[in-house]
């Protein structure tokens, strides 16, 4: 269930993008695969694909994001700490970046600690 609303996350970022000519489209339509992977629990496919995005548009916030998420997913802990914190330099401004990053910081805390997470904390994400 706790992925689920990462998921959800996914799909309201990419379900607003319009796609357009040159890289800026290609990655758009790299970031709806990389969601439909995600929504699937198809997690490897979707970072492949969400870093193919990231390779076309390297500074897009809403891309590493994804990208952060998918890692996270993955249990790759440290690498999505990275990304998420890249992430948060480049789109400052965005409340589901700080969102996620926030209840991810809260979680890796506890992870880094050795502390077990809460059974009902899923629902959280």
């Amino acid at each position: 269930m706790r992925w689920v609303m990462a998921v959800l996350a996914l799909a309201a970022l990419s379900s607003g993008c319009a796609s357009t000519k040159g890289t800026g489209g290609e990655a758009r339509a790299q970031m709806r695969e990389g969601v439909r992977a995600a929504q699937r629990n198809y997690w490897q496919e979707a970072l492949f694909r969400f870093q193919r995005a990231q390779g076309l548009e390297p500074n897009d916030g809403e891309i590493l994001n994804n990208v952060a998420v998918a890692l996270e997913a993955m249990g790759r802990y440290e690498d999505a700490l990275a990304i998420y914190k890249q992430a948060l330099k480049d789109a400052p401004k965005s409340s589901v970046i700080r969102k996620n990053y926030a209840r991810f910081a809260e979680f890796y805390t506890s992870y880094a600690k050795g502390v077990k997470p809460k059974e009902g904390g899923d629902e959280t994400r």
